[in-house]
């Protein structure tokens, strides 16, 4: 399959804000919501240049906190546990592929992240764009499944508002 990223980079380049973050039974219009792991009010960020590079920074606001001092080094390992368990980065080279029912499957090969175990290997989406009263939006679903504490698989989806070209 062919990258489209260039052909379909005025879309996607620019800043994205995280307006959604849902953890779903399955997909398809019978699904049921089971978890908003990062709240009512989820922080995160994608940032998308026009070369390609990715870099995303997911975080729920609940654990942010204050800390006594701007030295994490000072930080006790707890106070650090609380916001790092529920911290996701990570940034690459993004590919783009068309999907069939005009959406759009990225597969982004990790360079950096807070999770080593994503470094060297691909994180792959599937992408809906769509644009309402002016404003570009996305939704992303992770192609594998989440586990929630208990066991249960999940579906998540996030949506994103571009905020910044």
């Amino acid at each position: 399959m062919t990258n489209v990223f260039e052909k379909h980079s005025a879309k996607l380049t620019g800043v994205w804000s995280l307006l959604t973050y849902e953890m779903f039974d399955s997909e398809g219009p019978d699904r049921k919501l089971l978890s908003k792991p990062h709240g009512d009010e989820p922080l995160g960020k994608v940032v998308i240049s026009k070369s390609g590079y990715l870099s995303a920074i997911l975080v729920p606001s609940s654990v942010l906190s204050p800390l006594p001092s701007d030295y994490l080094m000072e930080a006790s390992d707890e106070a650090l546990a609380r916001i790092c368990r529920r911290l996701s980065t990570y940034s690459g080279f993004m590919t783009l592929l068309e999907r069939e029912d005009g959406g759009f499957l990225w597969h982004t090969m990790v360079e950096v992240s807070n999770n080593p175990n994503w470094v060297g290997k691909e994180q792959t989406r599937r992408v809906d764009y769509f644009e309402d009263n002016g404003e570009a939006y996305m939704i992303l679903r992770p192609v594998k499944d989440y586990l929630l504490p208990d066991g249960r698989k999940t579906r998540a989806e996030l949506k994103w508002k571009k905020i910044a070209s």
